[in-house]
């Protein structure tokens, strides 16, 4: 068992800045918590068992990015790394 098999329907948001604001937002939604791991925070989000569940909280997270006017933000999800990408409607 590797030590983040508790993370299994977790997604981790890498939050360069204002991660207190992307945990407030989320959790009028869902279970949301800070994650340290190896000396890093991370956002972590539980997904729900919906259908759905993982896209709804990733357009919602994309759309916060765009707020904060950040070009990506990085992810985990099931032990892989991924890049979210503000759509250049949403940045200002």
């Amino acid at each position: 068992m590797y030590p983040d098999d508790a993370l299994a329907d977790v997604v981790l948001f890498d939050v360069p800045r204002e991660a207190d604001l992307l945990c407030k937002r989320l959790r009028e939604q869902r279970l949301v918590w800070m994650h340290v791991r190896e000396g890093m925070q991370f956002v972590a989000a539980s997904l729900r068992s919906e259908p759905g569940d993982l896209a709804a909280l990733l357009r919602s997270v994309e759309a916060w990015v765009a707020e904060q006017g950040l070009p990506r933000m990085q992810f985990e999800l099931d032990g892989r790394s991924y890049t979210l990408r503000a759509q250049p409607a949403f940045l200002h």
